[in-house]
C-alpha cells in the first residue's frame, strides 16, 4: 500500500505524521519503505536518526516517482511518501500512484484554503483513477480553547472527504524533531504518544 502525505501548504504536519506513521507501521512488524519527495529532505534526515532500518528514497521529480514507485511497492507492505509543499507535478505524480492520501490541515484560514485546493487536486486524480486515492483529512495543531480550531473541526465535516479527530498542538511533537526520535520514545510525552497512536489506529490503514 502506498500512503502519501500531501498538502499545498508547508508547516501543516506532513513530515511529522509521515515519520511517525512509518515508524509505527515498522514496529507493527510491517515491511516499510519511505519516499521523501520534498527537496528540503527533512523526513530523510529525521528518519535516518530515529529509525535507520527503514529504507529511504529521495525523489524530487515526477519522473522519479512514476518510474520507481511500482518496483519499490513490490518489495514492501507499505510505502509512506512525504510529499512537497505546493501544487507541484511531484504531488500530482504521488496522487496518481497512492492508495491513500492523508491531508493534514492546521487551524488557520490559510491552511483551510490550501487544503480545499488540495482536495480539488485529489478529486482530479480520483476521476482519472476511478476513485483512488482514498483521501482522509487530519486536523492538526488543534487548541480546544481557540475559535479557529473549533471552526476547522466543523468545516472539516463539510469538505466532502472523511476526516478524523486529529492532533492537538503539543510541544512533544516539536521536541521529537529536535531530538531525532518519535514521541513514544520521549520521556514525559505519554499524552502525545497515545494521541498519535490512537490516530493511526483510527485510520485503519492496515485494513484499507
Amino acid at each position: 500500500m502506498i500512503i502519501a502525505l500531501t498538502n499545498l501548504k508547508g508547516g501543516v504536519g506532513k513530515t511529522t505524521l509521515a515519520v511517525h506513521l512509518a515508524v509505527w507501521l515498522h514496529e507493527q512488524g510491517k515491511r516499510v519503505q519511505m519516499i521523501d519527495a520534498d527537496v528540503q529532505e527533512s523526513s530523510s534526515k529525521w528518519m535516518t536518526e530515529c529509525c535507520p532500518d527503514i529504507p529511504l528514497h529521495q525523489f524530487h521529480t515526477p519522473d522519479e516517482v512514476l518510474e520507481n514507485i511500482d518496483s519499490i511497492k513490490k518489495q514492501c507492505d507499505f510505502i509512506v511518501a512525504d510529499g512537497p509543499a505546493g501544487l507541484s507535478e511531484v504531488t500530482r505524480s504521488l496522487l496518481l500512484k497512492a492508495d491513500v492520501t492523508l491531508l493534514p490541515c492546521g487551524p488557520s484560514a490559510l491552511d483551510l484554503r490550501a487544503v480545499q485546493d488540495a482536495i480539488k487536486v485529489v478529486r482530479q486524480a480520483q476521476n482519472i483513477r476511478n476513485g483512488l486515492p482514498k483521501a482522509i483529512l487530519i486536523p492538526n495543531k488543534l487548541q480546544s480553547q481557540y475559535r479557529l480550531s473549533k471552526e476547522l473541526v466543523e468545516t472539516a465535516k463539510n469538505l466532502g472527504i472523511p476526516s478524523i479527530a486529529g492532533l492537538k498542538l503539543r510541544q512533544a511533537f516539536a521536541d521529537s524533531v529536535g531530538q531525532g526520535t518519535i514521541v513514544w520514545k520521549l520521556p514525559k510525552a505519554k499524552e502525545a504518544a497515545n494521541e498519535i497512536k490512537s490516530l493511526f489506529k483510527e485510520l485503519k490503514i492496515t485494513k484499507i
